[in-house]
């Protein structure tokens, strides 16, 4: 008798693991997978922030989930710049998740000279701004007008760095016509070295035909600088990016009190030759240029 008692018991505690299992195991991987599912929205939202605040004319393609398993994955996002009329392949960005954690890895896709720095995947050039109270920066400070307005038959991007800080008014009235401000960078402040900082310049994108920003624009990207995080955007050299946006934003809250302290130009390379010798210039840094073809015609 006491044998078929514990012989129910087992069968139904063999009966219970059986249904219970499965069931358990079903709701801890919904579970897991909806840690994953919110971690790999974060991920996306931080990747589109440094996308609007910190792409010095680099546009996405795409952004999309890869090597997805139950632990975790990444978010792939393709790049390339505008140059003119014409696409310039550029790095990918590549963003990890799991279940409780998502970042955008630190290490460094930049080769860096003592005279230019290149993206390390295309070995693009990239593109410097300088802060004129660094007498000696990491990269050498570049004057690379003359050169590119010299080039015939290419296209161009060039940064140039102010003498002074110039609101978005005095900017549009320097720069002739057939030259377009593609991306307007916000600066540093001190004696911080952008050289240092990968590639990770704080600025906003031109949406509009003829460089132009609208007030809509600017109140995104102003909100955008306001709530970026310490995660999104890290420090280079004691110089801390979102730091530096919160208080930036806070104390240019419209297009009209904004001041940049230096534009990406793009156009054709002739063109450059208006820019030369112009005293409200310090610093030009040649970034991608590509040769033009009689079936891509540039747009200025």
């Amino acid at each position: 008798m006491a044998f078929k008692v514990k012989l129910k018991r087992w069968l139904i505690t063999i009966l219970i693991v059986i249904i219970t299992v499965p069931i358990m195991f079903g709701i801890g991987y919904k579970f897991t997978q909806s840690l994953a599912g919110h971690q790999t929205q974060l991920l996306s939202n931080k990747m589109e922030t440094v996308q609007e605040i910190a792409a010095p004319n680099i546009q996405i393609s795409d952004q999309a989930l890869d090597d997805s398993s139950f632990w975790g994955g990444k978010v792939v996002s393709h790049q390339y710049k505008e140059i003119d009329g014409y696409h310039i392949p550029w790095s990918t960005i590549v963003g990890q998740y799991n279940w409780s954690f998502n970042s955008i890895p630190t290490t460094s896709l930049i080769d860096t000279t003592p005279t230019a720095a290149y993206t390390r995947l295309t070995q693009q050039k990239i593109p410097l701004f300088y802060n004129n109270n660094v007498a000696k920066p990491n990269v050498k400070k570049a004057f690379e007008l003359p050169a590119v307005a010299k080039m015939t038959g290419y296209v161009a991007e060039v940064a140039i760095t102010f003498k002074k800080p110039l609101t978005y008014q005095q900017i549009q009235a320097r720069l002739p016509h057939n030259l377009r401000a593609a991306w307007y960078w916000i600066g540093v402040s001190g004696k911080a070295d952008p050289t240092f900082e990968q590639n990770n310049f704080l600025g906003i994108q031109s949406g509009l035909p003829a460089g132009k920003l609208s007030s809509l624009d600017y109140r995104y990207f102003q909100k955008s600088l306001k709530k970026v995080s310490a995660s999104t955007l890290h420090s280079y050299n004691n110089f801390s990016l979102s730091g530096y946006a919160h208080k930036y934003a806070k104390q240019h809250p419209t297009l009209k009190q904004a001041k940049f302290a230096g534009v990406i130009v793009t156009g054709k390379s002739e063109n450059f030759k208006a820019l030369r010798n112009r005293s409200w210039i310090t610093e030009s840094s040649v970034g991608a240029t590509i040769k033009r073809v009689p079936y891509i015609k540039p747009t200025y």
